[in-house]
């Protein structure tokens, strides 16, 4: 989930409703691999509406994820620790950032610029200055 979540970081995670799910939110569920936290991207219902699969990717995947059964999301993720600071995910800031990242990935993968690293040090000074 980099650059939203770098490995090793601590996240809280909230009980969440699979019909209270909502495309952007960080959901953990329990995948072939283990834990994974990816973002809600979409939702794949049958024709007749009864049986639901989200659509899961990390910020920084190209591909989605197999899709998720509700029976397999443990939660929402609703915020992380980052250098002895938590940081909510779910306010206004953190949602407007995130449509930040996105634009940027989807420009640099468009034009191959823009370091996924660098992007990440421009945020966090925005973010310690206002």
């Amino acid at each position: 989930m980099q650059p939203t979540i770098e490995d090793g970081e601590l996240i809280t995670v909230a009980p969440v409703e699979p019909a209270a799910a909502k495309r952007g939110d960080i959901l953990l569920y329990q995948g072939e691999r283990g834990l994974i936290a990816h973002r809600l991207v979409g939702l794949r219902r049958s024709a007749k509406g009864e049986d639901v699969r989200y659509l899961l990717q990390g910020d920084a995947s190209v591909d989605r994820d197999d899709p998720v059964r509700p029976g397999q999301v443990l939660g929402l993720v609703v915020e992380v620790q980052r250098g002895g600071r938590s940081r909510a995910l779910d306010t206004r800031t953190a949602n407007i950032l995130r449509l930040v990242r996105q634009a940027a990935v989807r420009v640099r993968s468009a034009i191959g610029l823009i370091h996924p690293r660098l992007l990440n040090s421009l945020l966090a000074t925005m973010i310690s200055n206002g």
